[in-house]
Order: C-alpha cells, then sequence, then structure tokens
C-alpha cells in the first residue's frame, strides 16, 4: 500500500497538540507536512519529535489554510499516494457570531475531524475508500455543503473561475471547513494550475471576504464530481443524510425569504448586529469570528 499524504496547517499553535492526538490514530505509514505562519522553534521541535521525518515550513499568511495546502500540492508527485488528508487548526466558533448550521465552540472542527477520532473510525474510513471506487472524499455530513447555498458571492465566483478556466458548471457539493480524507488524484488537476502562495490574499485579522481561498473551498469539492467520484459520510446511513440536506436547504430558502425582515450578521471588527427591516435593534461588540 501507498503512504498517505497528510497536510496540516497550523495558525493556532494552541491546538496542535489536537492535531497530534487525531493523527495517532492513523494506523498505515503517511509522510506528513506541517505548515505554520511564523517561526516557532517549540512547535517546529514538538512536530519533528513526534514525526522525525515530517516536512516543516513557515509560509506567508496568505490564503487561510487554502493557500499553505496548495503550496504543498505543488512540492508533492501525487502519484506516489492513493490517498490525502487535509487538516488544519480551525478555532472555537463563538455561538454569537451566526455559527454554520450550529456547530458553535469546538463542535465544527471536531465533526471535521471526526474520521480520525480514533483507531477504528480510522480504518472503517480506509476500507470503504478501498471497497467503493466512486468514493473521492469523505466528511462530517454536517459540513458537507451544497454548491447553491452557503455564500452566494462565492458561488459567483466560483462560476466566474470555472467559465474563464473552461470547466463546465455542474451540481457539486463541498466540505464546509476543508478538512478531510480524498483521492489523491483528485488535486492533480489544481497542481496543474500552478499557483503559488502570491496568488492568493493576505490573510487580515479585521477581514474575512470572499477570496481565492474560499473559492478553492468550493473547488476542492467540484473536482471531485469532474473526476467522476462522490463526496458523502461513510459512516451514516444515506436516507438520514439526504433528510439532513432538504431540512438544510428548506432552511436557506427560509432565510432569504426572512433576510430583507431580519438580519444577523458580524461585521469586519467584530460586533454583533440584529437588524429588523434594516434598523440596527441590537448590537453587541467584541464577538469573536472565524
Amino acid at each position: 500500500m501507498k503512504p498517505i499524504l497528510v497536510v496540516a496547517h497550523v495558525y493556532y499553535l494552541n491546538l496542535w497538540a489536537e492535531i497530534q492526538r487525531y493523527l495517532e490514530n492513523i494506523t498505515v505509514p503517511y509522510d506528513l507536512y506541517v505548515t505554520t505562519i511564523k517561526e516557532n522553534k517549540s512547535l517546529k521541535d514538538s512536530v519533528l519529535t513526534f514525526n522525525p521525518s515530517a516536512h516543516f515550513e513557515f509560509v506567508e499568511n496568505r490564503g487561510y489554510d487554502v493557500g499553505p495546502f496548495i503550496h504543498i500540492l505543488n512540492q508533492v508527485d501525487l502519484g506516489q499516494y492513493d490517498y490525502l488528508i487535509k487538516l488544519h487548526t480551525k478555532r472555537d466558533v463563538s455561538p454569537f457570531s451566526s455559527a454554520f448550521r450550529g456547530l458553535s465552540s469546538n463542535k465544527w472542527r471536531n465533526c471535521l475531524c471526526s474520521f480520525l477520532s480514533s483507531k477504528e473510525k480510522f480504518a472503517k474510513c480506509l476500507h470503504a475508500f478501498d471497497k467503493d471506487k466512486s468514493l473521492g472524499m469523505h466528511a462530517d455530513y454536517h459540513v458537507i455543503v451544497d454548491a447553491d447555498s452557503y455564500d452566494k458571492t462565492a458561488k459567483r465566483n466560483v462560476l466566474k473561475w470555472l467559465k474563464a478556466n473552461n470547466y463546465p458548471k455542474m451540481n457539486y457539493s463541498f466540505v464546509a471547513g476543508t478538512m478531510f480524507f480524498a483521492r489523491a488524484d483528485i488535486f492533480k488537476k489544481i497542481q496543474s494550475l500552478k499557483l503559488s502562495l502570491s496568488d492568493f490574499d493576505a490573510v487580515s485579522e479585521n477581514k474575512h471576504k470572499t477570496q481565492l481561498a474560499h473559492i478553492f473551498e468550493r473547488l476542492f469539492g467540484y473536482f471531485v464530481y469532474e473526476n467522476g467520484y462522490k463526496l458523502y459520510d461513510i459512516f451514516t446511513p444515506l436516507d438520514v443524510q439526504q433528510k439532513y440536506f432538504k431540512n438544510s436547504k428548506l432552511k436557506d430558502k427560509i432565510k432569504q425569504i426572512l433576510r430583507p425582515v431580519y438580519q444577523k450578521k458580524v461585521t469586519a471588527s467584530g460586533c454583533l448586529v440584529i437588524k429588523i427591516f434594516k434598523i440596527p435593534v441590537y448590537r453587541r461588540k467584541h464577538v469573536s469570528t472565524d
């Protein structure tokens, strides 16, 4: 069996220990690549003590976790791997910041990493990929999002990107949060784009807008389907997933109908603002954003 390619971006240093615990549940050989944005001897020593053969690199703070991931993809021969795992240190989400699908605190991160929560779950995930050749990417169904929902600006920008690069429009889903288990060959077309870190916007603590990184968050899912594979949660019955997706779409439609009446958002400065008929009725300062 070929080793698994594991790429982890460590932005929040305090979460490396958690990532390490997940990595300990990988029971087959793997090549580990770790990136971070600042010189930190303590983190480097910790990574190399855990895995002396790990590739550790300091990178520019561009493209959130997506830019560094593509930066690493450009360095490897994907033909040497059957499977790929992408991880990063997604921080806790405040319940006041309109957390995605109610996954506040560390629940979002836990869902994203659930396939590595035990050796048994990892083994089951690996077996599912070996058995079902149509399976291209796995993630917890709570974080699998239909391309027509979630972020309308990102959707429009993806369509522009697809048209500019001569890729067909299609129905697809993607993983909100960009942590997953996937087939390595899916990412060969991303390699062929020859993107570099400099192509991604610098990350600002005060702004979380739709950028190239958010476009590629969706494109990771798009290329699953463009390569003829499927994206689904291997641990949850399909009927349960389908019911959840149907309810999520209904909730999205209700939000769109109510948007002119009721708006709740977190500003770039980190304030939670609630408006009724566009009139601010509530404001709370210093809300954590994701």
